[in-house]
């Protein structure tokens, strides 16, 4: 093989990528073709320093290379000083300055090179709360709850800051693992820690018991936990050590029998999902059965730009992830006075167009579990409800009732795959009145009727065995299953709204009418051959998205917070609740 003779050179692992590449003189078409080897938003930064050599400091990137390359030189790259693998996508880590990386581009062996930007989590305070039975109620979760579901045997991989010992988690009997990666290597630790107090948080609206106050009991208070630490007592770590994380997750998923990863949390998009680190490897996630639920973030807008389209958070703007942005439901269990958030980030996805959020969930004001002595619990103390509760925003929050929801789907029928299960909260989803398509997309999750269509699926024979009814009442007021998903150029519908009587009606005054599209009864839609749902060919007409007005993310979200260094990359900036 051609890459085998490099591994015995004794260089440093840089010199060995560029010695089979490097050229004295680029062409200009040359030039194009390593254009599409670099993260656009890492070329605007290299563009910069070029002219500002002064400024000229190490990046952190990730630098992904051959696969043949990579099997060859491992012993390389651990001999290699600040470098570090991320075998999981064959890629390295290191700190190169922007010479340095536009020399990296001109190798043979790199086919990409982004940054490796920090992740943090997608939740601020706010003094003001909402018990939990209000959210639980509007999405119907406490009405599957009715039927006997509480997430019993359910296992969510917690990618956040840790889980602390809550009396309404019993983190030693709920909590199967508890792992550390904000070092950058697995640190094994006894359940209880939350340094934060985000993590706890998020694992309360999940899975609370609610034995301390019954208000605030999370969607499915049986279900379990493996705690991955990857942030810090500051809500913030790094891209390429939850990569190292999801890694870990990947090798140890049977033996824990992780279902289920809930990420509230990310960083701000800066290439293609197609070429994005992050993207590639909670890919891996889903392929290996395990649904990925990811916050959309909370860049929906800034000080000076009160409203931002198309600055889906990674790694939500994947298709194969279920992406979540809050709502506001004001307080109420009604749905007709629920409203966007100002500050959750809104599609289309940066660079590729698609649609996204898959869902909204609850997500302003929520009052969950409070990790006492974490750093928002003594640097926040307004934020406290009582001894044992705290109230924050954000898309994170929402992230948590839709994976609660997907434990007690799998709790019904254990069987469904991350593609079924994604499916089916698509098709259920409750049409809102207010928020465009690209604050809401499919609708509100739908506990109720999600639930009771995953336990009525045959996965084995491919077929329905019970009824699963498409509405039910909530303060006497029908809630319809109103959701649909795109394949191909199709979109497929529920049956009791592909009626030509009753026009869909999605955000902001979008009609679809039923003529206008191919329409899937409950049977057809759920066993179509899907790939990806909400794929490239998603069919939607110019008027819906780029119309006059929408302010869109490039010199917006990427200006002047941006810090290449030490883990304060996407700097906190403002996040907002409502």
């Amino acid at each position: 093989m051609r890459y085998s003779k490099w591994g015995a050179r004794t260089l440093t692992l840089f010199a060995l990528i560029m010695l089979p590449g490097l050229l004295p003189d680029v062409r200009a078409s040359e030039r194009i073709q390593q254009e599409e080897k670099i993260s656009p938003i890492l070329q605007e930064e290299i563009d910069f320093l070029r002219l500002n050599p002064r400024y000229d400091y190490p990046i952190p990137v990730i630098i992904e290379v051959k696969t043949e390359f990579y099997a060859h030189n491992r012993q390389s790259a651990r001999r290699s000083p600040g470098f570090g693998e991320l075998g999981l996508i064959h890629s390295y880590t290191a700190h190169l300055t922007a010479s340095q990386i536009e020399i990296l581009k001109a190798s043979d062996v790199v086919d990409y090179v982004t940054m490796d930007p920090a992740i943090q989590v997608y939740s601020d305070s706010d003094n003001l709360s909402d018990d939990l039975n209000v959210s639980l109620g509007t999405i119907g979760a406490l009405q599957s709850r009715r039927s006997g579901l509480s997430g019993a045997g359910v296992v969510v991989a917690l990618f956040d800051s840790g889980i602390w010992n809550h009396p309404d988690l019993s983190v030693r009997k709920r909590v199967r693992q508890a792992v550390d990666f904000t070092s950058g290597q697995a640190v094994f630790r006894e359940p209880g820690e939350d340094a934060y107090g985000h993590g706890t948080h998020v694992g309360g609206i999940i899975g609370a018991s609610g034995e301390t106050n019954p208000a605030y009991a999370g969607v499915a208070p049986r279900v379990e936990f493996v705690d991955i630490r990857v942030v810090n007592e500051r809500g913030v770590g790094s891209t390429s050590n939850l990569i190292r994380a999801i890694e870990w997750t990947l090798q140890n998923a049977q033996s824990l029998k992780i279902r289920i990863a809930n990420f509230s949390l990310g960083h701000p998009p800066i290439e293609s999902y197609k070429n994005d680190p992050l993207g590639k490897a909670v890919e891996k996630l889903v392929g290996a059965g395990i649904v990925c639920v990811v916050s959309a973030g909370n860049l929906g807008k800034t000080e000076s730009y009160p409203k931002i389209w198309g600055a889906i958070s990674s790694p939500a703007n994947h298709p194969a992830v279920v992406a979540v942005s809050p709502l506001n439901t004001r307080g109420t269990l009604s749905h007709l006075d629920d409203i966007a958030t100002t500050y959750g980030s809104r599609g289309p996805t940066y660079k590729d167009g698609l649609f996204k959020p898959d869902l909204t969930a609850p997500g302003n004001r929520i009052t969950s579990l409070l990790a006492k002595g974490s750093w928002i619990d003594k640097n926040c103390p307004q934020l406290r409800v009582g001894g044992h509760y705290l109230t924050l925003s954000g898309s994170s929050l929402g992230a948590a009732f839709v994976s609660g929801t997907v434990a007690l789907m799998l709790e019904s029928n254990p069987s469904l795959n991350p593609n079924l299960v994604k499916l089916i909260l698509l098709l259920t989803a409750i049409k809102l009145k207010e928020p465009h398509m690209l604050e809401q997309g499919n609708g509100l999750v739908n506990a109720k009727t999600a639930t009771e269509l995953a336990r009525a699926i045959d996965v084995q024979n491919r077929k329905l065995s019970r009824t699963a009814s498409t509405v039910w009442t909530l303060e006497k007021s029908s809630v319809y299953a109103g959701g649909a998903f795109a394949h191909r150029n199709a979109v497929g519908l529920p049956k009791p709204i592909a009626d030509k009587q009753r026009p869909i009606r999605w955000g902001s005054g979008i009609s679809w009418g039923a003529a206008d599209l191919q329409l899937y009864d409950w049977m057809s839609a759920i066993f179509q051959p899907l790939g990806i749902i909400w794929s490239d060919g998603i069919i939607w007409s110019d008027g819906i998205i780029w119309s006059d007005g929408i302010i869109w993310s490039d010199g917006i979200i990427w200006s002047d917070g941006i810090i290449w260094s030490d883990g304060i990359i996407w700097s906190d900036g403002i996040i907002w609740s409502d």
